[in-house]
């Protein structure tokens, strides 16, 4: 269509608008539905399902690195250093103790005043909140050596390294108790253990997977399912060849007939491929109280009450009482001196 007058033209061109400067209508939609927030299919979607894991993945195919919310884990783990060197057959085995977080240093003063006291001298630092690493090369500390600000002991351990979980548990319960690393070499102590192991009655074994973040009473911490599972194929392999790690004896009413002594296999992971493990005779302290503790992992009791309490000293009190082995019944006599605010007397 052709107009010749320039004010007809522009009567016309504010009537239907410019193709030009604005759009077809259908362009114009697309335009506000975009600004919107919208995509093409107008129902709140960024365009179809074929760009669905770009965000995820690179143009080369390869997952990309998650947010630092997702690397919590990885961050968490690298604060385990420095990691301990693999034991050599005959060699120097280190001492591991746990205290309650924010004590590590006055345990390690504990130790070295009695290595003192003893004439000699040890090698003491703490590679993660609640963990204490001692080097005895002199032989000072006594295997079942008791710190009072320990919780608990792993004795004489030995570390080891492994890829997979089948891997680590073979390489524990080769190195605890086997005392053969080839070419004729015999480990002295694995194979003076394993000689009193044999010895040991049925359901005298307890192992306890632990994770170095369970010092600190983490609840979810990490490498806590790869312990485990490497705990479960320890005791896969021990039940072949030990009695102790099998089933314990029933009487003819089926209750379980307490063991005449128990052994403790403790078994941390430092890293996802590297760990120490210990493996003990407890010693029976009280009529009820072992030392190590094979009750409570790390020698940490559940202690917690729901209701609401006075104060938090009954935790104390609990933890006592958990780790002595004792149970007060209702017909048991209490007497709290000084009972202000009454934390323990709530407690009873």
């Amino acid at each position: 269509m052709f107009i010749s007058s320039p004010l007809l033209l522009a009567c016309y061109l504010l009537a239907t608008g410019s193709s030009a400067g604005r759009g077809t209508g259908a362009e114009r939609a697309t335009n506000r539905s975009n600004q919107r927030g919208r995509g093409n299919d107008g129902r709140g979607r960024r365009g179809s399902g074929m760009n669905k894991g770009r965000k995820r993945y690179s143009r080369d195919g390869l997952k990309k690195q998650g947010s630092s919310s997702d690397n919590v884990s990885e961050i968490r783990q690298e604060q385990l250093s420095p990691l301990p060197p693999l034991t050599a057959p005959n060699g120097n085995r280190p001492l591991y103790f746990t205290c309650r977080h924010t004590y590590e240093n006055t345990l390690i003063d504990e130790i070295y005043r009695y290595a003192r006291q003893q004439g000699g001298s040890v090698s003491a630092m703490s590679p993660y909140p609640g963990l204490v690493r001692v080097d005895d090369e002199d032989g000072v500390i006594p295997t079942l050596y008791d710190p009072v600000y320990a919780l608990q002991t792993m004795t004489r351990s030995v570390v080891v390294s492994a890829e997979s979980i089948k891997g680590i548990a073979k390489e524990v319960v080769n190195k605890l108790l086997d005392g053969e690393e080839g070419e004729g070499v015999i480990d002295e102590t694995s194979a003076m253990q394993k000689e009193e192991f044999y010895k040991a009655p049925k359901g005298a074994l307890t192992i306890h997977p632990l994770v170095p973040g369970m010092c600190k009473g983490q609840s979810k911490p990490v490498m806590q399912h790869r312990a485990e599972k490497i705990g479960e194929e320890i005791g896969k392999m021990m039940k072949k060849m030990y009695v102790a790690a099998r089933k314990a004896t029933s009487d003819d009413d089926g209750n379980t007939i307490e063991p005449s002594e128990r052994w403790l296999l403790q078994m941390m992971l430092q890293s996802p491929n590297i760990a120490v493990a210990s493996l003990t005779r407890c010693c029976k302290t009280e009529p009820h109280a072992y030392w190590p503790n094979y009750l409570h992992p790390l020698g940490l009791a559940k202690v917690d009450i729901e209701e609401k309490m006075p104060s938090s000293a009954y935790r104390k009190l609990m933890e006592g009482i958990a780790c002595m082995g004792i149970s007060p019944s209702a017909a048991t006599t209490v007497v709290d001196l000084g009972a202000c605010p009454g934390g323990w007397t709530k407690a009873m």
